[in-house]
């Protein structure tokens, strides 16, 4: 058995700059050096190990799924999350999902279309005033949020929208895994000096956002005829409020800005990649912009494919063993912290060509056969994201409508920087030129 690749004292210590500076490049070329399974060990409790081998993902998402458990990375956001989909286990879990699965059929999906053009058609008409550079990140942030409310909880609620985004964006930089890295050490540190850890006590934005929760479950039993198909169903048959506020969280937390960052950086993709941008409006004034003609609107659909290649809004997938288990090759013990990166394995040399180039027609179906667990945007196995389907189709309608109306170019000399907390986002926005095309 080789031996496993291992960065940690000193050399931990040089790579800390990079990885604050420009992380997911200094993982980038970690894996290039050291291979595509590595243990970072920065003392006790704080040792991972980064995976980067389809082979090793497929066994921990898929082949012995059940030894590996949500990490306490992603049980840190247990006070937004509750014990929803997200985050519950096991029989909870299941059962959680059998019940929201019917809300993703695509009958009730076709109900969607109506409110995913009007919400786009609003962000539109705002961009036809612009004469500026534009932070589409932001707007296409919210105008997702807005679809989520409409489609996820009750058509016609009014919601402050700009300020459950302040509040959402807020709670991910307090739960980003750089500053659970942060506390952690702080906290060694009070506690050698004397000090109490400090604790992390509910924020003003995690109270605002149950405040939210609260208030679309109550609004909701008012109005149940206006309710989604899953809350409709919650509200009849009486489940408790904490079941139904964890789910309406847990909406919040994945069901809007994961699709919001990715139809960012595809238009980011789109603005920067002229010829793209043009198969893509051709397709898309040719084609009818709804969901009976969602089949011939395959090339905008490779781009937002090949867009979540190069920047999966989920970056990372996060993991702990319960037993012990042997993972390619490698012994672990129980209780071992995986962290799945498929930025990473979305730019392998070794497993896709040009692997830093935006190239949509790697996305022909024929071509992607045998490599499913080296695309993993959405995660994969079990626990596979319940709303991809969804999530692709509001993003081909959205395009659709937006190239038919716009051109977008990026003027700016360097690309957007890349934040990658618990949602890929960048740093200072996405800036594009927006002009109206007729």
């Amino acid at each position: 058995m080789s031996r496993l690749p291992k960065i940690s004292g000193l050399r931990l210590l040089r790579l800390v700059p990079k990885l604050l500076r420009k992380p997911l490049p200094a993982l980038q070329s970690v894996v290039e050096k050291h291979g595509r399974l590595i243990e970072f060990n920065g003392g006790k409790y704080q040792q991972l190990f980064f995976v980067s081998d389809p082979e090793a993902v497929k066994y921990i998402l898929k082949t012995n799924k059940d030894n590996f458990k949500r990490s306490p990375v992603i049980k840190a956001l247990q006070p937004l999350l509750g014990n929803g989909i997200f985050i519950s286990e096991d029989e909870t879990w299941k059962s959680q999902r059998l019940a929201l699965k019917p809300a993703f059929h695509e009958q009730v999906i076709l109900d969607f279309e109506k409110v995913i053009l009007q919400e786009t058609h609003e962000t539109i008409q705002q961009w036809r005033e612009l004469t500026y550079s534009k932070n589409i990140e932001s707007d296409v942030s919210l105008l997702m949020l807005r679809i989520l409310a409409r489609t996820q909880f009750c058509q016609n609620i009014d919601l402050d929208f700009k300020e459950i985004q302040r509040a959402h964006v807020d709670v991910l930089k307090q739960t980003s895994i750089r500053n659970q890295k942060v506390d952690f050490y702080h906290n060694k540190l009070r506690k050698r000096f004397g000090f109490q850890p400090k604790s992390n006590k509910p924020t003003k934005a995690l109270e605002y956002l149950h405040t939210v929760a609260t208030y679309i479950i109550s609004y909701g039993r008012t109005h149940v005829n206006e309710c989604s198909y899953w809350l409709n169903d919650m509200i009849v048959r009486h489940e408790p409020e904490s079941a139904i506020k964890d789910q309406i969280l847990n909406f919040i937390f994945a069901g809007y800005d994961t699709t919001a960052s990715a139809l960012s950086w595809t238009l980011y993709c789109l603005a920067t990649e002229t010829e793209g941008q043009t198969a893509c409006r051709q397709e898309a004034s040719k084609t009818p912009i709804e969901f009976s003609h969602i089949g011939k609107l395959s090339y905008i659909k490779n781009c937002i494919q090949e867009s979540m290649r190069l920047y999966p809004p989920v970056w990372s997938i996060h993991r702990q063993s319960v037993e012990a288990d042997i993972v390619s090759g490698q012994a672990f013990d129980a209780g071992s912290y995986f962290m799945i990166c498929s930025y990473t394995l979305h730019r392998d040399p070794d497993l896709w060509e040009s692997p830093n180039s935006f190239d949509p027609l790697r996305f022909e179906s024929e071509k992607m056969r045998g490599k499913a667990f080296q695309y993993i945007p959405f995660g994969q196995g079990e626990r596979v994201c319940i709303g991809q389907s969804l999530a692709i189709m509001e993003m081909q309608l959205i395009l659709g409508v937006m190239l038919q109306q716009f051109e977008f170019s990026y003027s700016r000399r360097d690309a957007p920087d890349i934040i990658p907390g618990i949602i890929m986002k960048s740093k200072g926005g996405i800036w594009l030129d927006v002009k109206a095309t007729s």
